[in-house]
């Protein structure tokens, strides 16, 4: 199999799971209550404007013992002006994850004649991170403050895809170590909240043991939780230190498994919890696949300079 071939097969995995996570990061937003982004701006909004930030001013300095100035009082908050803002910025929460799904499914097709299109991956990944961010400051659940690092893989396959498009070796080697930075980094934040037994990681081995007809006591399963957050941080810290083929095939099933536990504990309704986690499988095998591709290049180039024996 020759390099470009690889560099295709690559390319054309890269885009599937690209258009899948996408999708399942848009799916709630399109049709139920909206992304994290969204969320975050509706909650500011409504608090602004119902006057509660000046009556938590209020309650600080009552608290505290100090003067607070008073201010003009403030209109009467509509209602009804109320809702039709929310409902503007539920609109537009639902348009920009249009069109990083549209984005994401068009950009293959159009790469193809146009290549230097492919930094327009950048937009769907920054709305991934940006929810990741806002995940992180929503705080409605354990560990939400690491959700931006949790969500490496998600937003770092996009920006590794659109350098693996641009088609030259040494995009080729940045895009390597974005794969394996955000491996790391996910792997060793979900391997962090596994050792200090995250609430939700209970319930999943709780509900999938109970599946299958295992009873899981307590010591049993906190005993699993911390075994396998040792286990996600050595393979963190392989995935950057070292490029162990079995070790990058092991992160690509465990992924797998680890996104198919979700619909398994709450049904096939969970189905965008599972695309949003299939790059926790698909980007470790990239990282195998890339670092053969070079080990294949050089193989290559090595045999093509070799001198050739000398003719009588």
């Amino acid at each position: 199999m020759t390099r470009g071939i690889m560099h295709k097969y690559a390319l054309a995995l890269l885009a599937i799971v690209a258009v899948v996570t996408v999708l399942g990061a848009a799916w709630p937003v399109l049709f139920n209550e909206g992304s994290a982004t969204g969320k975050l701006l509706v909650r500011t909004y409504e608090v602004e404007a119902v006057g509660d930030v000046d009556f938590e001013a209020a309650m600080v300095a009552e608290l505290y013992g100090e003067t607070l100035e008073v201010t003009a009082s403030k209109p009467e908050s509509d209602p009804a002006a109320i809702a039709a803002q929310v409902s503007r910025l539920r609109q537009l929460d639902r348009g920009v994850a249009f069109m990083c799904l549209l984005l994401t499914a068009g950009l293959p097709f159009a790469c193809r004649k146009w290549p230097k299109l492919s930094w327009l991956y950048l937009l769907p990944a920054l709305w991934l991170l940006v929810n990741a961010q806002a995940t992180a400051m929503n705080g409605s659940k354990a560990f939400a403050e690491l959700a931006v690092p949790a969500h490496a893989t998600r937003w770092g396959m996009l920006v590794a895809l659109a350098l693996l498009l641009l088609r030259n070796p040494q995009s080729d080697r940045i895009a390597n170590w974005v794969l394996r930075i955000a491996c790391a980094l996910t792997f060793a934040v979900h391997g962090w909240e596994s050792f200090q037994l995250n609430p939700p990681f209970q319930d999943l081995l709780y509900i999938t043991a109970g599946h299958v007809g295992i009873g899981l006591s307590e010591w049993i399963c906190h005993g699993l939780l911390r075994t396998i957050g040792v286990m996600d941080l050595i393979l963190a810290v392989s995935v950057v230190a070292v490029h162990h083929r079995r070790l990058l095939y092991w992160m690509g099933c465990w992924g797998l498994i680890t996104a198919a536990s979700r619909p398994i504990a709450m049904g096939l309704d969970a189905w965008p919890e599972f695309a949003m986690r299939l790059p926790n499988s698909v980007a470790p095998l990239l990282v195998l696949f890339l670092g053969l591709q070079a080990i294949f290049s050089l193989s290559s180039s090595t045999t093509n300079t070799q001198p050739k024996p000398a003719t009588l």
